[in-house]
């Protein structure tokens, strides 16, 4: 039986993306779903998707990151799309906006579990790991 470990501290997206491309494990993370759906306004106005009082707390999967683009894979359960993309700064942003606490679990799990990348057309991350 494996022993849990928990800490209670901020992580960047910097350290996220590193834990992801051990290929040892996912993370569980709660954003501000508004600030995440509205990422595109990221690209045209820097700081337009901050400046906003709506918090929706929303939990998504983050099972891939791409380090030529800055953008992480995730899995969204409130998205019909079978997997999404978005900036480590606009993820940031959703991770650590007021009423996250910035909380996120991270699930080692058995390399061969970790084929999310649409790319490898694996869609078994999350079947494995439900």
């Amino acid at each position: 039986m494996q022993k849990n470990n928990r800490q209670c501290r901020s992580i960047s997206s910097e350290e996220i993306s590193l834990l992801i491309l051990s290929g040892n494990f996912l993370a569980i993370t709660l954003v501000d779903q508004y600030k995440l759906s509205h990422s595109w306004l990221d690209v045209c106005a820097s700081d337009l998707c901050i400046d906003t009082p709506d918090y929706t707390g929303h939990y998504i999967v983050i099972c891939g990151y791409d380090t030529d683009a800055d953008e992480f894979e995730i899995r969204d359960p409130a998205s019909s799309r079978k997997y999404g993309r978005v900036t480590s700064k606009c993820l940031e942003k959703a991770r650590k906006s007021f009423g996250t606490d910035e909380d996120l679990l991270l699930i080692r799990v058995e390399r061969e579990e970790v084929k999310c990348s649409h790319h490898d057309h694996g869609d078994h991350c999350l079947t494995q790991l439900l």
